[in-house]
């Protein structure tokens, strides 16, 4: 019977590890760019008047009537606020916050086969987003997008980090690939959520979209994809 040396049967296995698709062990980097997931900004979901226009409500004699009448421009509670304006009306603002959960040792199988290995460094080549479809009838606002732990869901939390900025997307636009706008560190905070693989993390966009009296009020929904493209190495 032919029998392998041990260096034989290390690289006779190294090959079958190939052929498998499996990650190579010799200090190989491998593609770890994140899933994408929507981010879906549906305006129905505020409940804002049917009006075409947003109504001047006055609030001279009484500041206070903006917040307590706020229903009757908009009925999703915690998400609309209304507030007297200069010009003695009422404006509205709508809190989009929006995020997706990333579990990247379940979501991504080149993880499974390192066996719980540390990643030595995670290369990031590119941070971009793609607008797929825009009912919208009125610009979207630039948007911030942040990073953080699991339990965090809201850009308000301290504990969320901003990593950049869409830009604003105008009535009607779809996109098919921009560079978000990262901040200084945006690429390296990201990249550090990466590296723990075995911990899920959140990526959260969030905006204010402001409505004052007499602005069109916005309808319709935008669909957008975040793409992160990026590389390990163990």
């Amino acid at each position: 019977m032919l029998k392998l040396s041990p260096f034989a049967a290390f690289a006779a296995a190294l090959s079958i590890a190939a052929a498998c698709g499996l990650i190579d062990p010799d200090i190989a980097d491998f593609d770890l760019s994140l899933p994408e997931k929507e981010i879906i900004v549906d305006t129905s979901t505020w409940e804002l008047t049917d009006d075409a226009l947003m109504p001047a409500i006055d609030c001279s004699e009484n500041a206070g009537v903006c917040s307590l009448g706020i229903s009757a421009l908009c009925g999703a509670d915690g998400v609309c606020f209304g507030s007297c304006s200069d010009a003695d009306t009422c404006d509205v603002k709508v809190q989009v916050n929006l995020w997706h959960s990333f579990d990247l040792a379940s979501e991504k199988p080149e993880l499974q086969e390192i066996e719980g290995k540390p990643l030595v460094s995670i290369s990031i080549s590119r941070i971009a987003y793609k607008v797929t479809e825009n009912t919208m009838n009125v610009d979207t606002p630039e948007m911030t997008v942040y990073v953080a732990s699991e339990g965090i869901m809201s850009p308000g939390d301290p504990g969320a980090q901003a990593v950049g900025t869409l830009s604003s997307v105008p009535a009607g636009t779809t996109i098919e690939g921009q560079d978000v706008e990262l901040t200084p560190d945006g690429r390296e905070l990201l990249a550090e959520y990466m590296k723990k693989y075995s911990q899920p993390f959140n990526i959260i966009v969030g905006t204010n979209v402001d409505i004052e009296a007499g602005d069109e009020v916005p309808k319709g929904m935008l669909t957008a994809v975040l793409m992160v493209t990026a590389v390990a190495g163990i």
